[in-house]
Order: C-alpha cells, then structure tokens, then sequence
C-alpha cells in the first residue's frame, strides 16, 4: 500500500512541478519554507519560544540540509510524497488494530488515496501529511497498547507516539489524557498506576525538547504558544466560523504572530512572554463567549456546517480549479467529502460493540479533532486531520457492504449516493473568485501574465471586484493603461472586500493616472487611499513620493516622515527620506 499511494501520489508530484504554487510557496507555507530555512543555516540556537509546532519546520530542515541534488522545493516535494504514502500506509495496521481485521485496514487506505484531498494537500508545503502520518501511528500504538494490558514496552511507546503527534499537531495534547486512561483502563487495577505512568514518561521524553528549548527562552510552553489568538479568531464578534486574519498586516504565520503581540502589548502596557500573549487572546475570546452566549451558540452552528462541507472551507488553494488546469491525475482520486462521511457513518453503525470498544484511541482522536474544530475555527488544515481519522470508519464501512449479507437495495442505494456525491464534487464543486485571484496573483508574480488574465478571466466577466482589481494590476504590467483605469475604477464602484484591500486599489488607480498624464485625478486617488486605510503608512509611502515627483517637496517630506512613524519595522520611507538629506523622525 506504501508503494501504490507513493506512485500515485508520484504522478501528482510530477504534474505539480507546473503548478504555480510549487516554485511559490504562498502564505503559510511560505513561512515554514523560510523557517527550515533558517533552521537548516543557523540551527535552533536563534529561534525563540516556539509559535508552532515544531516537528515539521526541523524535519525539513534537515531534507533541506541533505546533499541531494534537487531543488530544495523539489526536496520538500518528495518529502511530502514519502510523508503521504506513509500516512494512508499506516492506515493498514490502524484498520486491523482498532477492527481486528486486515480488510478494514487495505479498505482504509484505499479510502484515504482516492480521497482527493488529501493527496492533494500532500502536494503543499504545509505539516499535513505529517499530521497524518504521526496521529496513525499514535492510533496504532495506543490500540497495541490496550490489548497487551500487562506492564511491557508498549505503553510507554504509545506514550511516544502520541507526543511526536503532539510535536507535528499542537492540538493532539487534548487527547494525551485520554489515550493515557484508555491505556490504563485496559489491564489490571493493580497495574493501572504503572501504565499510566509509563505512559506519561513517553509523552514526556517526547515533549522534552521542545518544552526544554521554550524554557530556555524564558517561558514556560509545552510545545507552542499559538492557541490564545486561535482562540479568539474561531469565537470573536462577525466572524463566520473560519479563519480571518487579527489584522491587515497578519499574511502569514510570522506576520500573525506579530500582530497578535503587538496588540497585545499595546493594550497591556508592556512587554510580554510569548504565553501571556497567549493568555491575553484566550481571555479576549472567552470575553467575546461571554458578552453574548446566543451569538455564539449561532457561531458553533456554523462551524458544525462547515465541517460537513462538500468542498474545502478555505481560500488558500483551490483543488477543483488546480485540477482543472495541472493536476488531471486527480480527476482518478473521486471520493467525496460527503461519500466519506456516508461510507464512515456505515461503519460506525455496523461495527459490533467488540470493536468499537478496541477502536476507543481512534475514536477519541476523532472526538479531540471535533473539539478542536468547534473551539477554534474550521478550515482545510484544521479539518483534514478529522477527516482522516474517518478513513479507517470508512474502511470498515466499505468492507461491511461487501462482505455482510444485506439486501441489494440499500447496497444499490449507496452505490448511487457515492456516485452522486462524486460527480457533485468532481463537476459542480466551483472555486470561489478568492481562490482564483490567489492563483492569478501567483502567475502574475512569477510573469505569467497572460496565464493570469485566463484564469480570472470568468470573474472579471462577472463582475467580481477581487478579479477586477487584479486584472487591472496585470493590465498595467502590460503597459495596458487605459483598460486598467477602468477595470480599476469599476472595482473601487462595486465595493473591495477590506478597507485595506480598497486603499491598495486607490494608489494602485493613482499610480495609472499618473503614467497616463491626468495628475489632478491621480492626486484625489492618492488622498482616498490615505483616507480609507486603516493603517495608512502604505498609501502615506505612495502619496509621498508622488508629491516629491511633483515638486511638492515639503508635502511629500511629511507623507514619508508620517510613514515612517506609523510603520517603524518598514526601511522603506526611512531610505526614501534619507536619500533626500533627511533624518528619519524621532521616535520611529
């Protein structure tokens, strides 16, 4: 089964070398490539208390470090196709652990390959598959480690496994408690204490590095300090039970962790350990549950719909639009969402108490994702990990309708529901324009400029103002100006999702004016741009230069000097003042 899911998800890796988001790494993923990085040239000795987990970010480092004669994002590439393949691998001895039956297992891992998904996400530069594969063998382990019952190796191996998970998945410690009672529970009263105790040194050996590295930073952490703004993103006033940015300026995990201590320190008045600012959101949040209950209430629906969502919650990738147009092998991968939660529902109600009872880790993982999820917010990263720990239900669903005498209609019945999901997935499941823009604004950036008008093209045909926006950015790179002015000018009339996005799309209005001759109109752009910014040091930057180009020097000196006192991190406006002579203002 390793080798047949590291072909296909070989064939993918292939096509995937076309796909922009391979030589680009966007957003979170470019965070971890900069992070191991960095790991890779100057160890661990410089990072701080860790933000996220830190098993993936050192895992590749180390690929990143080898002498391999690759690209070290074709490096990262085959470790994800090894991580991935492992991961549905492992699903064979997790169907036969928790089930008692090899079938189970072949019939989870077949599940898991031709669910697109994750094939799909194994592809990107993110933690996933080796979420995936860690929990597996944590699952694994920790069902070994019941049956034995006496005192022996496997309970504190179990206790390993589920702390490695812990390091690559931070989230996992909420099912540390229980996998460790499952443990216990499962031999003798006598020996209880022992196993339990075992248990707990693996996990500890296991966290040990990483909670030692936190402590030597000066903060008491286990493993990351991330889940206080987690907290507050998931339950926070208007949101919509996803993931939304703290602010304008958070793009990536870097920049996130930035704003969230930067308000945090801001409001407080004074420095903080990376586990006050933690503690800080937590508050915030449970602050934003408390003040209306009912609202909240309303929010966890929400994100109840968005677990069961057919497609992917996320405006990261989109898999039906990179299917369409570089990954065709996974138009072979069909299986649902909604068929693998049909084919799990079947084999959650046809199991025999027997083997749910040996399946309790797998089932309790399952119940700390769905904890996670409902706590914090839902997105495609956060979501695959449940979705995963369903293959193995699935499985035996599958095996269930085949080997189990039941009647041909609900046989037929199934059939044609797995059909029906697979064609709605496969055919009218549609990226959202979000998602488009993203994958344009990637093509653009590596001068694939008429790649990226294509594949906006359908939203800039509707109207969608994201689309607009951008098509008028490629415009103006092809020294189309007039069409950019109007594709602009549209976009700013129909309404830009964010304030910061509509203050981008006025300078970038005002940089067309201005190359076309009509300076009075690109001036007011300017001036609307610094009006709507909520943080307008950008727009401030822009306006300034553009009065310096036209001989109002005092003014532009002003926009520059004000720039850099609202952004002192930015060394942009401080070299623009001192080429002119100036210093920059005090107090930056």
């Amino acid at each position: 089964m390793f080798l047949a899911a590291l072909a296909v998800l070989a064939v993918l890796a292939a096509q995937y070398r076309s796909d922009p988001f391979h030589a680009t790494p966007v957003s979170d993923a470019q965070s971890y490539h900069e992070w191991a990085q960095r790991i890779a040239r100057h160890g661990l000795a410089g990072e701080g208390v860790f933000h996220q987990a830190p098993l993936f970010p050192v895992l590749l480092a180390a690929v990143y470090r080898s002498p391999v004669a690759l690209d070290i994002l074709d490096r990262a590439l085959a470790l994800q196709c090894v991580l991935g393949a492992l991961a549905i691998a492992l699903l064979v001895p997790l169907g036969r652990s928790c089930f008692d039956s090899t079938r189970a297992g072949v019939a989870a891992a077949v599940v898991a390959l031709l669910y697109s998904p994750i094939a799909f996400h194994a592809l990107k530069l993110l933690p996933l598959s080796l979420t995936f594969a860690t929990q597996a063998a944590a699952v694994v382990l920790a069902a070994r480690a019941m049956r034995a019952r006496g005192a022996g190796w496997t309970a504190p191996v179990a206790g390993l496994a589920c702390g490695v998970a812990c390091l690559a998945r931070t989230e996992v410690l909420l099912f540390v408690p229980l996998g460790g009672l499952l443990v216990a529970w499962s031999t003798a009263s006598g020996k209880r204490i022992a196993r339990a105790a075992s248990f707990a040194a693996g996990v500890v050996l296991a966290l040990a590095p990483a909670t030692a590295h936190n402590l030597a930073r000066g903060d008491v952490v286990l493993v990351s300090a991330s889940a206080g703004e987690n907290l507050f993103i998931g339950n926070r006033r208007g949101g919509d039970g996803g993931h939304a940015p703290l602010g304008d300026q958070a793009g990536d995990l870097f920049s996130q962790r930035a704003v969230a201590v930067t308000i945090a320190e801001r409001e407080t008045g004074r420095p903080l350990l990376p586990s006050e600012v933690s503690g800080f959101w937590a508050r915030r949040a449970l602050g934003e549950i408390g003040a209306s209950p009912t609202r909240w209430l309303l929010l966890e629906l929400r994100k109840a719909g968005r677990i069961l969502h057919p497609g992917d919650p996320t405006d990261m990738y989109s898999l039906p639009l990179e299917r369409g147009r570089y990954l065709s092998a996974l138009w072979c991968l069909p299986l649902s969402t909604w068929g693998l939660f049909l084919l799990a529902a079947i084999g959650l109600g046809t199991a025999s108490r027997e083997r749910l009872s040996r399946a309790l880790p797998l089932l309790g993982l399952i119940g700390a994702q769905l904890a996670v999820l409902l706590a914090f917010f839902v997105s495609t990263r956060l979501r695959l990990p449940l979705l995963f720990l369903l293959c193995p239900l699935a499985g035996a669903g599958l095996v269930a309708l085949v080997e189990r005498p039941m009647r041909a209609r609900p046989i037929a019945a199934t059939a044609l529901l797995l059909v029906g999901t697979s064609i709605h997935w496969l055919w009218l499941v549609d990226p959202t324009p979000r998602e488009a823009v993203r994958l344009a604004s990637v093509l653009s950036l590596q001068g694939r400029l008429d790649e990226s008008l294509e594949v906006s093209r359908p939203w800039v045909e509707a109207n969608d103002p994201l689309a607009l926006d951008h098509a008028g950015w490629v415009r103006s790179k092809l020294g189309q100006l007039a069409e950019a002015r109007e594709l602009y000018r549209l976009a700013i009339a129909l309404g830009l999702p964010s304030t910061a996005r509509e203050a981008e799309t006025h300078s970038r209005l005002a940089s067309v004016l201005e190359k076309l001759g009509e300076l009075d109109e690109a001036a007011t752009e300017h001036d609307a741009a610094v009006a709507v910014a909520p943080h307008p040091a950008g727009a401030l930057y822009e306006r300034g230069l553009f009065r310096l180009r036209r001989g109002t020097t005092a003014l532009g000196i002003a926009d520059l000097e004000q720039a850099a006192r609202l952004a002192p991190g930015w060394a942009e406006p401080v070299r623009a003042l001192e080429a002119l002579g100036r210093l920059p203002p005090a107090g930056r």
